[in-house]
C-alpha cells in the first residue's frame, strides 16, 4: 500500500525486500526450470531489458572488466543493439560472431562454439531464446557450452538476455547451469503483454567471477574504484558488482535516488505472485 502511491524513494534502492524474494522465486521458475543452482541471485529491478543493456556495458566498462579495444563475441543473430554499442566511442570493443545458421535451425556448431576458447574473448553475449530467430539453444548445445566453459574458460563472462525464455516450455537458461559466470537479462514485457511498464531485471549470483575479477585487477585500478565508489560506502573495495551496477546507473552521485519506481515494482511482484 506504502508503495502503490510512491511516496518515496525505493527502499533499499537496488529492490524493495519482498519484491526481491518474490521475483527471484518467479526467476527461478520461468529460467531455471524449477531446478535452480545452489545460493542465491541478486536482482535489480530496471527500466525493462533496455536499460539493462545500457548499465551492463556501462559498469563493465568503468570497473575495468571490458576495456577499450578488447574483444567480445556475439551469438548472431542477435537484437541489434548488440551488434551497435560495442562500436560506440564509449566502449571501442572488437566484435566476433558465434553464428547460428538457419540451416543448423539456429543452434551454434561445434567449430562456432570454439571460437570461445580463444581467452582474448572476455565475454559473451547472448539472446536466448533468439532475436529474431525466435529459436532457444537446445539442451545438447547448452551442455557444450557448459562444458566449454567449465573445462577451458572458468574466466569467461557470459551474459544472456533471456526475455522470450518464458515462451518455451521447460526452459533453461544459463544463469541456471553457469551462474557463477552469468549476468542474466529478463524482462516481463513481452510474457505479460506489459512493454509500457518497463519493468526488466538484472540477476547476477551472490557467487561470482565478477566480484573475484575485480578483486583481481592491478592495484592502481582497484584505487580509481575505491574513489569512484568512495562516496557510499566506507568499505568500496567491497561494494559488490550488483550494486556498482545500481551506482553507475545513477553515475554514483544520484547512488541515494537509484531503484526502479516502487509503482513499477509492486506491478513486477504482482506479475511475479
Amino acid at each position: 500500500t506504502d508503495s502503490i502511491i510512491g511516496d518515496n524513494y525505493p527502499v533499499p534502492d537496488r529492490s524493495l525486500a519482498h519484491n526481491e524474494r518474490v521475483s527471484h522465486d518467479y526467476l527461478m521458475w520461468a529460467m531455471c526450470g524449477d531446478k535452480p543452482p545452489e545460493g542465491k541471485f541478486d536482482l535489480y529491478p530496471v527500466e525493462g531489458g533496455t536499460a539493462a543493456m545500457c548499465y551492463v556495458f556501462k559498469t563493465l566498462k568503468a570497473n575495468r572488466l571490458l576495456r577499450e579495444g578488447d574483444t567480445v563475441a556475439l551469438g548472431t543473430p542477435i537484437f541489434t543493439p548488440y551488434l551497435e554499442m560495442p562500436h560506440l566511442e564509449d566502449y571501442g570493443l572488437n566484435i566476433i560472431t558465434v553464428n547460428a545458421v538457419q540451416e543448423n535451425r539456429f543452434q551454434f556448431s561445434d567449430e562456432e562454439l570454439q571460437k570461445l576458447e580463444d581467452p582474448k574473448v572476455k565475454i559473451f553475449f547472448l539472446v536466448n531464446p533468439g532475436n529474431p530467430s525466435s529459436m532457444a539453444v537446445s539442451p545438447e548445445v547448452i551442455k557444450k557450452l557448459v562444458d566449454l566453459v567449465r573445462s577451458k574458460r572458468p574466466d569467461l563472462m557470459i551474459l544472456t538476455d533471456d526475455v522470450y525464455g518464458t515462451f518455451v516450455k521447460d526452459f533453461r537458461s544459463l544463469m541456471a547451469d553457469l551462474p557463477h559466470n552469468t549476468i542474466g537479462v529478463y524482462s516481463y514485457s513481452k510474457y505479460w503483454g506489459c512493454t509500457g511498464w518497463r519493468l526488466g531485471v538484472i540477476a547476477v549470483h551472490e557467487d561470482n567471477i565478477f566480484d573475484k575479477m575485480i578483486g583481481k585487477l592491478p592495484e592502481a585500478d582497484r584505487a580509481a574504484l575505491n574513489k569512484r565508489y568512495g562516496t557510499i560506502t566506507l568499505e568500496p573495495e567491497r561494494l559488490k558488482f550488483i550494486d556498482r551496477i545500481v551506482a553507475d546507473s545513477r553515475d554514483v552521485a544520484l547512488n541515494h535516488t537509484a531503484g526502479l519506481s516502487l509503482p513499477q515494482q509492486v506491478m513486477m511482484t504482482l506479475f511475479s505472485v
